[in-house]
């Protein structure tokens, strides 16, 4: 069992994008908005929408005049939130100077392919390129082969990346037809920290937030809505690292990260946080860590 704690992505450090930032206009202070009009602030890289007339008042700063429509295109990707995605025709690609970064996380992505480069002062040190496509057991007979869908992941780690503080990572999310749009709902870097090996028999599921409404003529329909996985496993960890590993918990707490039970299942694979957790001081060279994450995807 590992983690990823996120880098909070600042303007600094995403160098370029070929994802556009062009929403809406954006907001100038000369101009008068009438009710309705939708503008965009480079400064919080977010989308507003004119709830009242008004000139010179900054969407930030006055939600009674303004409603937040969430993160603009380009910025989507960065935002940690469930539900926003950052999209592009053909090919997506960013490049960051995030600081010392040993893991790369695509989450809610819809592609084909990834590829995350890493360049140290104008030298590739780094470069991988990942299929989102599911091979092995999934096509197991001439049937499925030509008439089953191609079954495709919607999330990649990169868990190998070299550590250097003026590293510069380049990710690119492809599509085979450049028609096809790329959607990335959260790329998250940062470092990582091991707890312990998760044992056999962990529990995973989702939460289902989709409902069943019965209207007045008595018919009933389920209202189908998001859905979160959940995961509830056992570590073995060294006892000589429970005060280490304690003390990190702690300071995650109602913090998304991105939890990874087992990078042979992608279900295992929870971006969310930890219910409650609780360390098993069993024996003195080894001890249990249970912990039951609650995903926001």
């Amino acid at each position: 069992m590992k983690l990823i704690r996120p880098t909070t992505l600042t303007d600094a450090m995403l160098t370029t994008s070929t994802a556009p930032e062009n929403d809406y206009v954006v907001w100038n202070s000369g101009t008068a908005y009438a009710v309705g009009a939708r503008v965009i602030l480079t400064t919080t890289h977010r989308k507003y929408e004119a709830l009242a007339a008004s000139t010179g008042v900054n969407p930030a700063s006055d939600p009674t005049k303004w409603l937040d429509l969430g993160p603009t295109n380009r910025w989507a990707m960065f935002d940690a939130r469930v539900g926003t995605a950052t999209t592009r025709a053909g090919s997506l690609q960013v490049v960051l100077a995030p600081g010392a970064t040993d893991g790369v996380a695509l989450i809610d992505t819809d592609a084909e392919s990834a590829t995350v480069s890493l360049t140290v002062s104008g030298t590739q040190l780094y470069s991988k390129t990942q299929s989102f496509n599911v091979g092995g057991t999934a096509i197991d007979n001439w049937f499925s082969w030509f008439f089953e869908p191609v079954g495709r992941k919607s999330s990649l780690l990169f868990l190998d990346v070299p550590v250097y503080e003026a590293g510069v990572l380049t990710v690119t999310v492809s599509r085979d037809n450049p028609a096809d749009v790329v959607s990335c709902g959260t790329l998250l870097v940062g470092r990582q920290f091991t707890i312990g090996e998760t044992e056999h028999g962990a529990d995973i599921g989702i939460i289902d937030y989709s409902r069943k409404e019965t209207d007045q003529f008595g018919v009933t329909s389920v209202v189908e809505r998001a859905f979160a996985k959940r995961m509830t496993a056992r570590v073995v960890m060294q006892t000589s690292a429970i005060d280490d590993v304690h003390r990190n918990l702690a300071a995650l707490r109602a913090s998304p990260v991105l939890w990874i039970g087992s990078e042979s299942f992608e279900s295992l694979t929870v971006y969310g946080f930890y219910k409650e957790f609780s360390i098993d001081l069993a024996y003195p060279t080894v001890s249990y860590c249970s912990l039951t994450i609650e995903g926001l995807t």
